[in-house]
């Protein structure tokens, strides 16, 4: 049972809840025990309430100020600040029992498209990529970072094909080059960075192909119904196997 419960501005749950400061708020301060309190904290309270997956913490790096959706929801604009913060909000919901799931791999700061409402495109090299977008994945990755979320973004140095939807990105760069063994979750497909250009119920399957493990297909009970038909159909077909479930 997942929830998106970051903290500050992205915190689904209501009162009785006691939401914590938002990551930049955490990051800004610079007091790496206190956010790993925090993500503990949160992780307890999920626990108490039969919850046990969070969609946090946001491992984006906030280096470019017009992007519209990273505001308050990133630790920061150095990818080392946002490593080392981002390994203590995983500390913390360890210790509390809840299964973290950094995001949005392999990096979302730098674009000032909102994937909400549009596909944004990263034409960085691979150089770049590595010292600043996947920083803060590759270390959270070594501390054994169990899950992680997809990003519906285009970078033109790894493939042509969104992250989501790119066996490249995933299964050549995230299990093959990175070594993760985790959970691999889609963002929610119903965003118009994907649903526009595929649909829902395609983008589940190329989501599958490309190695995800489980799709997040949110909206209405059609939507959902759609999506799951497509992968039974996929799979009586052969386009999908076994092998992707």
């Amino acid at each position: 049972i997942a929830i998106d419960q970051e903290g500050g501005v992205v915190s689904r749950l209501p009162l009785p809840f006691v939401v914590t400061p938002s990551q930049l708020a955490l990051g800004t301060h610079g007091d790496l025990p206190l956010a790993e309190e925090a993500a503990y904290f949160t992780g307890m309270q999920l626990r108490a309430h039969g919850v046990n997956t969070n969609f946090a913490p946001v491992l984006d790096v906030g280096n470019n100020p017009q992007n519209p959706i990273a505001g308050t929801r990133v630790f920061g604009s150095s990818p080392q600040h946002v490593a080392d913060f981002g390994l203590a909000a995983l500390r913390g919901y360890a210790a509390s029992g809840v299964i973290a799931t950094i995001k949005h791999f392999p990096g979302h700061g730098d674009t000032t498209v909102d994937s909400h409402l549009g596909l944004p495109t990263a034409a960085h090299d691979r150089a770049r990529l590595d010292a600043v977008e996947l920083l803060p994945f590759r270390a959270a990755i070594a501390a054994g970072a169990p899950a992680i979320m997809t990003a519906h973004m285009v970078y033109s140095a790894l493939d042509d094909a969104p992250a989501t939807l790119s066996p490249a990105i995933l299964r050549g760069l995230l299990r093959g080059e990175l070594g993760f063994e985790g959970i691999i979750f889609s963002d929610a497909l119903e965003m118009q960075a994907i649903a526009d250009r595929y649909g829902a119920p395609r983008a589940g399957v190329l989501c599958k192909q490309a190695g995800g493990d489980v799709l997040l297909p949110l909206g209405d009970h059609a939507n959902h119904v759609a999506v799951v038909e497509a992968l039974i159909a996929a799979l009586e077909s052969g386009v999908l196997d076994e092998r992707c479930f």
